[in-house]
This record gives structure tokens, sequence and C-alpha cells, in this order.
């Protein structure tokens, strides 16, 4: 179902989002959106479900264009966070994440989430929870989570360990993000084969009781890695364990290992670099987060949440850019005016350039859709990991 909605115009004194100036906290969004025409143009709305639809706003001035999931998480869905590949390391398109869905969680649609490396390919700059198992982690930046108990939020969860023996206790600083220098945990999720300057730098965990995706300790026995031990197999680990503290775990000592998730364990977690808006007003820091041209007008994926009454309703948006005279992008500070001006109280920036990318399943044919327009020539760009929302009730 289709419905065409046309702006109206309200009180002149909303800025334009082209003027880039702070709007008022944002009200709360309803169906359909009506959008003042400093925001948009037109909009046009398709229902996607009974608790998602997908608006398509158009600002002809500036020009740019814009596609935003509207998803009523009050309404039986989901969200869930997919992995490029299966592993910390791998990269693939939106389309490709959201078809590898089972059809019994009815997939709807999917956007693109975190900032990826390029080398190892697809390993995130932040941490990446998928159903409550932890990918790999942590980051830097704030996330966009969910769990039953708080619903979607926006904020800090750090991923972190310890590896302790007799000798002493080895704090571990990064799971599946190895690095020489810093003391972490490589499990099979990681997926490709160690840099031989931290393999020579590792211990091989064999399990006797192997920790879970919970607070609970896991105990293991120490051996030294062999030549062959750069790939990771079943609950085997392996301690990456900087020359300063290696004193601290020996071969043959027997070591408890335990993960942890501050403030709390979410089920879901994606990534990103920004916060666009905190309690209704355009975050602090909009106007010096990266360089300029991070700041710039770019193509753009962000993600708004809005809590209607008791209810919480989750905005990705997806805003096509560098193409000029179809749509130029928009700077962090739009990006942030538009959620506002849509409902939003608390936002973020996921990765955006040629990675945005809005993935929808068409009702009547099934088959995927890439409804914005990638700004790289290629089209869509395999990307770190992306963000579903699904029509099964959250927690299944």
């Amino acid at each position: 179902m289709r419905i065409r909605a046309f702006v109206w115009p309200l009180l002149a004194a909303l800025p334009l989002l082209s003027a880039c100036r702070t709007v008022l906290p944002g009200r709360a969004p309803r169906f359909p959106f009506v959008v003042s025409p400093s925001v948009a143009d037109t909009i046009d709305t398709e229902v996607l479900s009974n608790a998602v639809r997908l608006h398509r706003l158009v600002n002809v001035k500036a020009p740019w264009r814009a596609w935003v999931l509207d998803v009523n998480m009050s309404a039986c869905v989901s969200v869930q966070a997919v992995k490029g590949e299966a592993t910390a390391v791998g990269r693939n398109t939106t389309s490709v994440l959201l078809s590898r869905l089972p059809a019994a969680s009815h997939p709807i649609a999917a956007v693109n989430a975190d900032f990826f490396l390029f080398a190892p390919p697809g390993v995130l700059t932040n941490a990446h929870i998928e159903r409550g198992t932890v990918i790999a982690g942590p980051g830097p930046n704030v996330l966009l989570g969910y769990d039953a108990q708080r619903g979607l939020f926006i904020d800090s969860v750090r991923v972190s360990g310890a590896v302790t023996s007799t000798h002493g206790t080895v704090d571990v600083q990064n799971w599946n993000r190895p690095a020489a220098n810093r003391a972490g945990l490589v499990d099979a999720r990681w997926g490709v084969p160690l840099d031989t300057l931290v393999r020579t730098r590792a211990l091989r965990l064999e399990p006797i009781v192997a920790v879970r995706q919970d607070t609970s300790a896991g105990r293991y026995v120490v051996r030294a890695a062999r030549a062959g031990d750069t790939l990771v197999y079943g609950d085997t680990l392996l301690l990456i364990v900087p020359p300063a503290l290696r004193a601290r775990a020996v071969a043959g000592d027997t070591v408890t290992v335990q993960r942890r998730l501050t403030p709390y364990w979410p089920r879901e977690t994606v990534g990103g670099r920004g916060v666009l808006l905190v309690d209704s007003v355009v975050g602090a820091d909009v106007d010096r987060e990266g360089n300029a041209g991070f700041q710039g007008l770019n193509p753009r994926t962000a993600a708004g949440i809005a809590r209607v009454g008791n209810s919480q309703r989750l905005l990705l948006a997806v805003i096509d850019g560098r193409q000029p005279g179809y749509s130029v992008g928009m700077t962090l500070r739009q990006t942030a005016e538009l959620l506002q001006s849509l409902g939003a109280q608390s936002a973020i920036n996921l990765d955006g350039g040629g990675s945005s990318a809005m993935i929808v399943r068409d009702n009547a044919t099934g088959a995927l859709r890439v409804r914005n327009k990638p700004s790289d020539p290629t089209g869509e760009r395999p990307v770190g990991n992306g963000l579903a929302v699904l029509g099964v009730c959250a927690g299944r």
C-alpha cells in the first residue's frame, strides 16, 4: 500500500535544514508523517507491515532525497544486528545480509550500520553484539542497542574480560580485535589466520568448561601456542599477551576466563560515530566530530529513537549524496535536524558515504530492492554489518 502525503505549512519560524541551524525539539512522530516544506517538498509513504512504514522525502531546492524506515516497536516487530559474514572479519552488501536471514524471522528491511576496516576486511570500529553473542569489541563510540528490559537505547557498552591464574590476572582489553601490544582474546568467530607478530605473543587456552555468552566464568588449561595456531576452532581461545604481562599466564596453568559487558548485556548492538541528538537537542559535538570532510555534505545513514507515551519508535534514515542535481547529501548537523524534525529525541550517525543503503523486501514479490541510490559507481558496497527489521515479536 502506498500513501501520498502532501506537505503543509507550519510556523514560519521553523528553520530551513539547508541553513544548518538547530530546529526546535521535535514533535512525536505520526502515521503518516506530515512535514513542513522547510524540511521536504514531498513525502511518499509505503506500508511495509502493520508496524513498519517507509517514507521517501524529497527536498527539491537543496536537493536531497532521504528514505526513512519508521518502526513501531510496540507492535510485533524486532531488530537484529547482522554481520557481513558469520565472523568478525568479512564484508557483504546489505542486500546479502538481509537475504541470509531465515524466512521464519520475516525480514522486512535493513540498513548498513557501523564503520569498518578494509584490512582486515569488515572488522568493525565498535562492538557488534548479535542475538546476545559478542562477535567483536569494544569500540570507542556509543552504540545503538536493544534489549528486552531497556528497549532501544543509545549508550556506551564496554566489552572486557579477565584471565586469572595463580600468577596473577591479565585484564583483557579487546575480544576478537587482536593487536600485538594489547591483551586480548580471540575465539573462533575471528575467522581468519592471525598476523605473525600477534601469533608469536599468543597462548592457547584449551577448555575445561568453556566461557559462554553471559557473565559466568570458564576454566581453561594454558598451552604454548603452536606454529599452526593461526586459526581458532571450537571452544579453544587464543590469549594475546604483551611481553610485560607474560608472567601472569604460563603454560600448564589452569585459568579462569571471564567476559564482561558493562554496564549491561544487550541483545543487539551496532556502532557508529557521532551523537546527533540528546533529549531532542542537537548533540554538542556535532560540528566538531571528525574533520571537515566528515562533517560536510555526504550520503548518510542514521538512527533515531522517539518515545511516544510508553512505546518507542525507531527511525532509520538513509540520505543519498554526492550526486549533483539529484541529491547532494547532508552534513552531520542537517542529519540531526532531519531526525529531530521527524520526532526523534535521541539519534546516532551510522556509516555513510558509499556504504549507505536502504534495502526493503517487496510485499508483492518477496524480492529485495535497493530503495536508495548508492553513490558508488558500482552500486551497493559490501559493508561490515547492518541492522535488520524483522516481522517477529522481540526476543524470538
